[in-house]
């Protein structure tokens, strides 16, 4: 099970200071957990100048995935006003994948529709092979060249969701009532949206995972995390002073269900 970071604001965030905070994050393990939140890959992907999400990740190679993918971007990352960041740890069903930058994430499908948005995905979706069955469109997989990954079954099933109900509210809730967790391994997803200079900010929880807490203020900006130790050590002077409170604070010990919505308009 995986790490998860969100920024959606309005105010620009520093790539840098995301990869920092992913570098906690992949060491994150706290007493009593079996593995660290991460070290099996890293992605990130943010909101560029184009109005396009840049995206970059990598596998697992012998140090830490966050510190390859801060080499692979760079002085060029610059910050953004959206950013969708992953670390991974894989179940032992996926093994064999965590060499392969394919089956990491965050994902951002090729889409009939031309949607423009980014996928981070937590946990297991016990009916991933059920569920792309049952999918009507054409989908090119990235990661299908290695081994269909559960996480990459999800953006695409939003996309055929969306294309039928015309709001991301109504996807999301759709897709939260589709995927299948088991009582160990619950789901946790995160996506993030652009068109038009509107922004969506769309998450789920259903079931036990790594955790989920997630910082708002009153201008509906928000920050997502799986725990709380990497925000206060990297961003605590950040969601002082921009008003940032705790409003959501699920454990990894912790079996809850919800949906969490928001939207923004960002002036170019």
């Amino acid at each position: 099970m995986c790490g998860i970071f969100a920024y959606f604001g309005h105010k620009p965030l520093y790539i840098k200071e995301v990869l920092k905070v992913l570098h906690i994050l992949e060491k994150e393990q706290e007493s009593g957990e079996a593995s660290p939140v991460g070290g099996h890959g890293a992605g990130i992907a943010f909101l560029n100048e184009r109005d396009e999400f840049t995206l970059a990740k990598v596998g697992k190679t012998n140090g830490s995935p966050v510190d390859d993918l801060s080499l692979q971007l760079g002085e060029t990352a610059g910050h953004s006003r959206l950013i969708l960041g992953h670390v991974r740890y894989a179940s032992t069903e996926f093994g064999n994948t965590i060499g392969h930058r394919e089956c990491t994430q965050p994902y951002k499908p090729i889409c009939k529709h031309n949607f423009n948005f980014v996928f981070v995905h937590n946990g297991k979706v016990q009916n991933y092979q059920e569920l792309a069955g049952k999918l009507t469109m054409s989908h090119k997989f990235e990661s299908q060249k290695i081994e269909l990954i559960d996480s990459e079954v999800i953006p695409h099933l939003f996309e055929e969701l969306l294309s039928e109900f015309k709001s991301t509210r109504k996807a999301t809730h759709a897709l939260f009532e589709s995927i299948e967790g088991s009582d160990a391994q619950g789901n946790t997803v995160v996506m993030l949206g652009y068109n038009k200079n509107e922004a969506h900010l769309n998450a789920i929880q259903k079931g036990k995972t790594r955790g989920l807490v997630a910082w708002t203020n009153s201008k509906r900006e928000a920050l997502i995390c799986s725990r709380e130790t990497p925000i206060k050590k990297i961003l605590n002077k950040f969601i002082t002073e921009y008003h940032f409170q705790k409003t959501i604070h699920v454990k990894r010990t912790d079996s809850i269900n919800l949906e969490v919505h928001f939207s923004l308009t960002l002036p170019t």
